[in-house]
């Protein structure tokens, strides 16, 4: 049979709906099987009357023994966050270059010579396409890289070498360009 408030199945032999607690219908209980009649004589028939049903107070809902409570499990969504830590702040160590003061060793003292030398070759080559002006600078750029390479223990000899080429070269173009000039007959001495 099933319960008149919520539709579920009550098995037979209870009084309450196990689902919403309320009452079983009253034919709910079946009554135990009647054996089958023996057949009576036949005798008339008088109808008997039977009073109306006159409609029974229900008993107030009593419950005959403590049904568990059930209690939905209530969770709780987790919370997420940054775990807190507690950090101590770092100091790393302030290095600085370490100075290194050298000596000016006399041994290695600056060639001026040198110097002058390849300023003068540099001179040379730039002005070596004018003949006579270009004899000068090709003259001194020869003696300061001379002297520049023959002095000892002092620095500076590739500026020293750089110069004498130079002006070794700018010498030799100023010689060629004055043989052309005298050989075409555009220039007289």
């Amino acid at each position: 049979m099933y319960c008149e408030s919520c539709g579920s199945f009550i098995n037979d032999g209870e009084a309450f709906c196990s689902n919403c607690g309320s009452p079983a219908p009253k034919n709910s209980v079946p009554a135990a099987p009647a054996p089958a009649p023996a057949p009576a004589p036949q005798a008339t028939v008088q109808p008997i009357m039977q009073p109306a049903p006159q409609p029974m107070a229900q008993p107030g809902y009593q419950q005959p023994y403590q049904q568990p409570q059930y209690q939905a499990p209530q969770y709780q969504a987790p919370t997420y966050q940054q775990p807190v830590q507690t950090v101590q702040p770092i100091y790393q160590p302030v290095y600085q270059q370490p100075v290194i003061i050298t000596p000016i060793d006399n041994r290695t003292r600056i060639n001026g010579a040198a110097t002058a030398g390849l300023i003068f070759g540099i001179i040379n080559l730039c002005t070596s396409w004018i003949p006579l002006l270009n004899t000068l600078p090709a003259i001194l750029g020869l003696i300061f890289s001379i002297v520049g390479v023959s002095k000892k223990d002092a620095g500076g000899k590739g500026r020293a070498i750089a110069g004498l080429i130079m002006s070794s070269v700018g010498l030799l173009i100023v010689i060629l360009i004055v043989i052309e000039l005298i050989v075409g007959g555009e220039l007289e001495y």
